[in-house]
């Protein structure tokens, strides 16, 4: 009987039909079968990453904790090169980075955890470097010290700094040269390590704190100024959360420390959603097209019991990412209709 409906139909609502089913069918394929990048990075020995970022270009650019400097990848290269050599403007362990492609600058959180081969007495800072040369352009120093963690940008080229000592978030003054705490609160304080990874969407600001496991997200208002201010309420805390990235207004990627990458979908009601797990102490995230990278730093051989023993290669994993599988559908069905 359905094929006999199918042949009274003209010619192009049956192209449309058999289109239909044949994208179903693709969907159902790309969903089926997991999809894994076969881009894996590696960095030099002892080299222990913490921070990645990629410019628009597609270069990627990785921070050493233990070798005070950045190296990159040339977009679609498997080998880096030093970009920022150690100690460069008073560089200490490189935490997070960030390439802002409309000013040209690579923003480093530059913080001392103790475990540098490079021993420094200078401040903790926030420093800018030429995203193309590396060459040092300017640095600012954290107000009454703290720890240098994270870094996002708005649309309006504003520059946010997580402090993970201090329960505040910094922004930089750019007409005084100089950080100034932006948004404090007093469910930032904690024991160890609090603030970590930060990120700017669509007006607001999503942060997650290390060692409660927790997300917060704060307004933007149109001159900058923070407004509302959000515990976002999980269905359950995240496993040492560090670096976040957002995907779109619904979506962010969250590395959880002790060993996967987590995609939090803000709709209601909210989940988490356990992209990969078994990752060795992964810290940051960044997106290329739909390939998020992720590194894995390995830091139970630099803080842990296995501090005597010598990591293995420090690999950087490249893995797919796709959209629920609703999502492609209404995607699909609002293209077709």
């Amino acid at each position: 009987m359905k094929f006999n409906l199918i042949k009274k139909l003209d010619k192009k609502k049956t192209k449309t039909y058999f289109f239909r089913i044949f994208l179903l069918f693709v969907i159902f394929l790309i969903y089926y079968f997991p999809v894994k990048a076969n881009n894996n990075l590696f960095l030099e020995d002892n080299f222990f990453p913490e921070g990645i970022t990629i410019s628009k270009n597609g270069d990627i650019y990785v921070g050493s904790l233990k070798e005070n400097k950045i190296v990159k990848f040339k977009n679609k290269k498997k080998d880096s090169e030093l970009f920022v050599p150690s100690n460069s403007n008073g560089l200490m362990s490189v935490i997070g980075i960030l390439a802002d492609d409309r000013n040209k600058i690579l923003w480093v959180c530059s913080s001392n955890p103790g475990v540098t081969n490079y021993p420094s007495d200078n401040p903790v800072s926030l420093k800018a470097f030429d995203l193309n040369t590396g060459e040092p352009l300017q640095s600012y120093e954290f107000p009454n010290s703290g720890f240098c963690n994270d870094i996002t940008l708005d649309t309006n080229d504003n520059i946010y700094v997580t402090d993970s000592f201090n329960p505040r978030i910094l922004r930089l003054n750019k007409s005084q040269s100089r950080l100034e705490t932006w948004f404090e609160n007093d469910a930032f304080k904690g024991e160890g390590f609090n603030l970590n990874g930060i990120t700017f969407i669509d007006n607001h600001i999503y942060t997650v704190k290390m060692n409660s496991g927790e997300l917060f997200k704060i307004d933007v208002g149109d001159n900058g100024k923070p407004l509302n201010f959000t515990k976002i309420d999980l269905p359950r805390p995240l496993n040492a959360p560090d670096g976040i990235k957002a995907i779109n207004k619904n979506n962010l990627l969250v590395v959880e420390n002790k060993g996967s990458l987590t995609k939090i979908n803000l709709s209601d009601p909210i989940t988490l959603k356990i992209l990969k797990d078994n990752l060795d102490t992964p810290t940051t995230v960044a997106m290329r097209g739909k390939i998020a990278w992720v590194i894995q730093a390995q830091f139970a051989h630099l803080f842990g019991d296995e501090k005597d023993v010598p990591p293995g290669p420090f690999e950087i994993i490249g893995l797919q990412y796709k959209p629920s599988i609703l999502t492609s559908l209404k995607k699909l069905l609002d293209f077709l209709n």
